[in-house]
């Protein structure tokens, strides 16, 4: 598994959650007209929304120096994915598509 691949993993993973925290925002917000009771299904959402892009800035690291990267990934690329004009780390300078040893993996 090459560091970018695991990027792209832990990324994939944190804006899935965000997404469905939005989803879940939005449609309590629509049908709160209808059952008050579904209001508490849009704040639910709005804090599983603002809790995974506060923990996506603080927990996508580059596995070999433990730099935050998350600016760089969660800013450049596709959603689910880090750009492919990315190609060093900005801490240690490593080449994100090398492939990690399994001593190396956090």
């Amino acid at each position: 598994m090459s560091i970018r691949t695991q990027i792209n993993d832990k990324k994939r993973k944190i804006l899935i959650v965000a997404y469905s925290g939005m989803a879940f925002f939005i449609f309590g917000m629509i049908l709160s007209h209808k059952s008050g009771a579904l209001t508490f299904l849009s704040f639910v959402g709005f804090a599983v929304f603002f809790l995974s892009i506060v923990y996506a800035f603080w927990a996508i690291r580059c596995p070999r120096c433990r730099g935050n990267f998350s600016y760089v990934a969660m800013t450049s690329g596709s959603p689910f994915s880090v750009s492919k004009k990315i190609k060093y780390c900005p801490f240690c300078g490593v080449d994100i598509d090398t492939e990690l040893n399994e001593q190396n993996q956090v």
